[in-house]
């Protein structure tokens, strides 16, 4: 719609300028004697085209189908920021009830579907705090090394915030080689290994 108001209104505006001239050349209007510039002829004729495209723009979203038009997407607009809201809500509270949940006891399901809490890691650091001496270095994965801090009031050789990479890559190859191997180096560094494992 827009295309075709500019393009009848540029039509429109030809078609004046060509009589214009013709009755210039019939009236013997003396010519310029400067010569025209190609370079200003061109600008003016695309800043003609951008204002006509302008004013072809102007009139459609003035008219009636064009209040129309802006009227369906402004609607169209406010339903997709709904529905989009709505799933973002939702998404979020999913998300809220699954990290509202412990991460010491947890929900596990069994192979014939029965659902049990599994209680095993609070149960080893309380283990770890009722039977190990409290000066006692406990060596697991750094992943629980808070944890074992927190709970069991031990002192653990890594957790999150251990920056050390050899520190790391030392724990890490005492607990995945073999078991004489990791035995080797975990004597040398602690007391007690909190070494989880699990199976159907």
């Amino acid at each position: 719609w827009c295309v075709r108001q500019w393009w009848d209104s540029h039509e429109e505006s030809s078609a004046g300028k060509s009589k214009t001239d013709s009755s210039g050349s019939k009236r013997g209007a003396p010519k310029s004697k400067k010569p025209s510039k190609k370079s200003s002829s061109s600008s003016k004729a695309g800043n003609e085209g951008f204002d006509s495209l302008k004013e072809a723009m102007d009139n459609a979203l003035s008219s009636s189908e064009g209040i129309i038009a802006k009227r369906t997407i402004a609607c169209l607009i406010v339903l997709l920021g709904y529905i989009l809201s709505v799933n973002f809500k939702d998404y979020c509270w999913r998300l809220s009830t699954d990290l509202s949940n412990p991460t010491i006891i947890v929900k596990a399901r069994l192979r014939d579907g029965r659902v049990i809490k599994l209680d095993d890691y609070r149960e080893a650091y309380w283990w770890l705090r009722d039977n190990t001496p409290e000066d006692a270095r406990i060596m697991a994965w750094w992943d629980y090394g808070y944890q074992i801090t927190a709970i069991s009031n031990r002192t653990t050789l890594a957790d999150g915030n251990t920056w050390n990479h050899e520190h790391i890559a030392l724990l890490g190859k005492a607990l995945t080689a073999r078991e004489e191997e990791g035995y080797e180096i975990a004597r040398h560094l602690a007391d007690y290994v909190l070494v989880w494992g699990g199976g159907g």
